[in-house]
């Protein structure tokens, strides 16, 4: 049903052949279906926290499936040395207190998702974003890379991310649990070292700096 797409799931089971899916409708009866579809949970509806308790979750009826899912994907492949760190988007337009806009991304609208993933594409470690916390959050990018690389210390692997996780204090974070990282960042970070302005610098030119902590900034006009 995720290949093949129908206005309605009953539509499967039709008794006119230009809708009918003889594959789908010989595996069981559609009043089947409908009551599977209706029945079937993943967690203890009876006890779920509700919103300001301890335990609050609002992925807390898909969290089993979540964390099998995460489980698996770390257990079935070894990380690569170069791993890298983005967000992604599952695409959604109905209605969600999750649905995330992005407008710069090729899927604009849907759930956000941050991805720990080996340098061949394969998603070794995930986590859905459900939106900031009650407190703002300053350091959303750090905390989401911390997790990703929970358990990965002092294996030396090289992480890759973008201006969003980037920050100074974050790579001597990542540097004592001997973990090494390169990525792009924003100029109004803090600790930054001072670059020559880009009018100074022509077309073509770079400067290279570094910190007695063996940091290295690189900037291109």
């Amino acid at each position: 049903m995720g290949l093949k797409k129908s206005p309605s799931y009953r539509d499967y089971w039709s008794s006119f052949p230009e809708f009918r899916d003889a594959y789908i409708s010989s595996l069981m009866p559609v009043k089947r279906f409908s009551w599977l579809l209706s029945n079937i949970h993943l967690n203890d509806n009876a006890i779920i926290p509700k919103k300001g308790e301890a335990g609050y979750d609002k992925l807390y009826k898909l969290r089993p499936l979540l964390t099998a899912l995460s489980q698996n994907f770390e257990r079935c492949m070894n990380p690569t040395r170069e791993v890298s760190i983005h967000e992604s988007m599952i695409k959604y337009k109905g209605r969600s207190s999750l649905k995330q806009y992005l407008p710069k991304k090729p899927i604009k609208r849907g759930y956000k998702v941050w991805i720990l993933a080996n340098k061949n594409g394969y998603c070794q470690k995930f986590q859905i974003y459900t939106g900031k916390s009650e407190d703002t959050e300053k350091s959303l990018g750090a905390r989401v890379v911390k997790y990703l690389l929970n358990g990965m210390e002092d294996k030396h692997h090289i992480v890759y991310f973008d201006n969003f996780f980037n920050s100074v204090q974050l790579l001597e974070d990542l540097k004592a649990k001997n973990l090494h990282a390169c990525g792009t960042v924003n100029p109004n970070r803090k600790l930054l070292p001072n670059f020559t302005s880009d009018k100074a610098l022509k077309r073509g030119e770079s400067q290279i700096l570094t910190s007695n902590t063996n940091f290295g900034s690189y900037k291109m006009a």
